[in-house]
């Protein structure tokens, strides 16, 4: 069928020139122009078009079309002047109708009468291809000769196109090659490595620029085996060995050696080489690289170190991640216990075995300041016996080297990552607390004190017996944070026991109080009510005996209420610190005097004859006022409890202090009392029994302590009691 003619390749040879060989083509596009041509010329047609399909090797397919003049100049390609590298453009729009010596211009493709067979195409021998060839310049159809001779030229113009692409390949692979080249060698350029390349037995046949350039050898000193030369002597025969080896065994080579440089020191380098295979497995040559390792062991250092320190990092934050839930347990178990420390503790030891110890000690300071074991909890159940003997065993006494005593006295705490057997001995308060100590077999101990409101209550204790269990500052850290929270704990238990005993005395005061102060006004109001029916007698007069005798009760029952309300005055002044001294020059011997003489009657009354023993020379400066009251409540205190027994009042002294003793043969005081008679309403008595508010020793202390003094006691039951004060002059 006809067609519209296509655009020809760039520079289209007209047909005046001479022939052209295909097979010599240099371009596969150049060869298929050429058969395009070829063929238009053998059958004289108008247009021959030549369509190669694409392979793996051309991705998009190939054409060439070849024009006769008449078709060029119908379809405005017009052919270039000689000389002329441009085609002329085109200048009409009009086609012309092509027919055997005539040439006439028509004005459209449409007019043009179609031949009855102007298209012939066959397929390309050995190629996805066809030739086609259109419009015979006869105007008649194509003929069986001229299909014959096109299946010809298709056949012998495969073989060639098929030489012109081989061709073509080939020099785009020398091409390739060549660029492989020059990166490989620009690469060797650019590497700060060594780069070599051997045959399959270790010599060096090649040029090695990056060998000769860094060991300063020329290519003739390291060809074949010269390049050991270069190698330290201590290393060669070492090397050599390794060389041998890998041609024997195959497989990679690689061999550590000092190598020379250009200036003859050595470095020690890696040398890793890979082979080039032949088809039967055999290594062909050899390609490596020789790598300083200084850089490459720092760099690895490096790495290690820095791995090392993130393991650590990391070892940290799940250390710190245990510790924080540690503790946030021990506080849960704080906070939701009771108020009794003996069971909230008791809980927080179990806590930390065996998550931060093997054994856990809790020992607190009572009011008399005795340190006592409170809990033990041991991790292995098989130590209960032992654990009871811990329990069970005295602390040291104060200023021994017993580790939990200390803590508690020094309030500092104790970390010992090495525990020998020198340090038991040290420790141990006797050869029993040595034994045990040994039984338990730890190597670390760890003891913090528990402080709140800056005092010590007791000390939190650690032990570690598994060998894996190590204390660091880490932990004594997270020690003392739990010591502060049980602190607080047991300082809040205190508070709460206190708070609770204070309001039992208070009640109990009130309740002596009020019966203290309404004892004297009985007697008064007795005695106010005779006077008072005596004056409704009638009588002009009342006897002046009997007056005076209703009044010197009545005076005496104002003079013992004073003295509850001074002394309640007393106290008060006390607890706000508003208790002042007056000193004065004043005669202690003779103020006791006095107060034996006020004493007199009460002292006969009670059956308790008074006797004093003063030496020469009481003089010193003290509150007359107050130092009367501290005479006057040790003697008040002796009659009261001296069984109708002679009490004794004695004064002594030296240059510095004097000694005021008092001493009674009556009831005493039992051992447990001893501590509290000096507190604030505190009594070794029941007030069923004995009278009074409790304040006469309470008030003594505190006036003897304001004047630099101490005041102390000294009692058997049974057999009476002995205190002594005494008061810097």
């Amino acid at each position: 069928m006809p067609m519209e003619p296509a655009v020809p390749l760039p520079q289209v040879p007209s047909e005046g020139e001479g022939p052209r060989s295909l097979s010599t083509a240099p371009t596969l596009e150049e060869a298929l122009f050429l058969l395009a041509e070829t063929a238009r010329g053998l059958v004289r047609a108008h247009q021959a078009t030549v369509t190669v399909g694409a392979d793996a090797g051309r991705p998009q397919p190939l054409f060439a079309t070849s024009l006769s003049k008449a078709y060029q100049a119908w379809g405005g390609y017009l052919v270039p002047p000689p000389g002329s590298s441009t085609p002329l453009p085109r200048t009409e729009k009009t086609r012309l109708r092509l027919e055997h010596g005539r040439r006439e211009p028509l004005p459209s493709w449409e007019a043009r009468p179609a031949p009855s067979r102007g298209w012939l195409s066959v397929p390309l021998q050995g190629a996805t291809g066809t030739l086609q060839v259109f419009d015979a310049e006869s105007g008649r159809d194509f003929t069986p000769e001229d299909e014959a001779a096109l299946n010809s030229l298709a056949d012998l113009a495969g073989m060639a196109l098929e030489a012109v692409r081989l061709r073509e390949e080939n020099a785009t692979l020398r091409q390739q090659f060549h660029q492989s080249e020059e990166r490989f060698q620009a690469l060797v350029r650019a590497s700060k490595q060594v780069v070599w390349m051997a045959d399959a037995q270790g010599t060096i046949t090649r040029l090695c620029t990056a060998w000769g350039d860094f060991t300063g050898q020329e290519h003739e000193q390291y060809s074949g085996w010269g390049w050991m030369s270069a190698i330290h002597p201590e290393d060669q025969a070492r090397v050599a060995d390794v060389v041998r080896r890998t041609a024997l065994m195959g497989g990679n080579y690689e061999c550590e050696y000092r190598l020379r440089r250009s200036d003859g020191s050595y470095f020690p380098t890696l040398a890793r080489g890979v082979p080039l295979l032949n088809e039967d497995g055999t290594a062909r040559e050899w390609v490596g690289i020789n790598t300083h390792l200084a850089p490459m062991r720092a760099a690895e250092g490096k790495l290690e170190r820095l791995l090392r320190e993130e393991q650590a990092a990391r070892t940290l934050a799940e250390v710190a991640e245990q510790r924080a839930a540690f503790l946030s347990e021990a506080s849960r178990v704080l906070t939701s216990s009771s108020l009794d420390p003996k069971a909230t503790l008791d809980a927080l030891a179990w806590l930390t075995v065996p998550t931060m110890a093997d054994w856990c000690f809790v020992d607190v300071v009572d009011d008399s300041g005795t340190v006592h074991r409170m809990s033990v909890a041991h991790a292995d159940t098989a130590d209960e016996a032992l654990a009871r003997e811990v329990r069970d065993f005295p602390p040291g006494a104060p200023g021994s080297n017993h580790p939990t005593t200390r803590v508690v006295r020094s309030a500092e705490s104790v970390l010992v990552d090495d525990v020998s057997d020198a340090w038991l001995r040290k420790v141990s308060v006797s050869e029993r607390h040595y034994e045990v100590m040994r039984a338990v077999g730890f190597h670390c101990i760890m003891s913090v004190p528990l402080l709140a409101r800056g005092r010590s209550l007791g000390a939190l204790t650690f032990l570690a017996v598994q060998p894996s269990r190590r204390y660091t500052q880490a932990d004594l850290v997270t020690a003392q944070d739990l010591a502060r929270r049980a602190a607080l704990l047991l300082d809040n238990a205190i508070l709460y026991r206190e708070a609770r005993k204070s309001v039992l005395l208070r009640d109990e005061f009130l309740s002596i109080a009020s019966h203290e102060l309404k004892t004297p006004l009985t007697p008064m109001q007795l005695r106010l009510q005779s006077l008072r029916r005596e004056t409704q007698k009638g009588a002009p007069t009342i006897p002046t005996a009997t007056v005076a005798s209703q009044l010197d009760v009545v005076q005496r029952q104002v003079t013992k209420l004073s003295a509850l309300v001074n002394g309640l005055l007393d106290v008060s002044r006390i607890s706000s610190g508003r208790l002042t001294l007056d000193r004065e020059p004043m005669d202690l011997a003779e103020l006791a005097r006095d107060v034996v003489t006020r004493f007199s009657l009460p002292a006969n009354q009670a059956g308790c004859p008074v006797t004093l023993h003063a030496r020469d020379d009481m003089r010193g400066s003290w509150d007359r006022l107050r130092v009367d009251q501290v005479v006057t409540n040790l003697l008040t205190n002796a009659l009261k409890y001296g069984a109708g027994k002679p009490v004794h009042l004695s004064l002594c002294g030296d240059e510095a202090h004097v000694r005021i003793v008092v001493e009674d043969s009556g009831i005493g005081i039992a051992p447990e009392h001893l501590s509290r008679i000096f507190e604030r309403f505190g009594r070794a008595v029941s007030e069923r029994h004995y009278g009074g508010l409790g304040l006469g020793l309470y008030i003594t202390r505190q006036i003897v302590e304001s004047h630099g003094g101490e005041v102390h006691v000294h009692s058997t039951p049974g057999q009476g009691s002995r205190f002594e004060v005494v008061l810097p002059r």
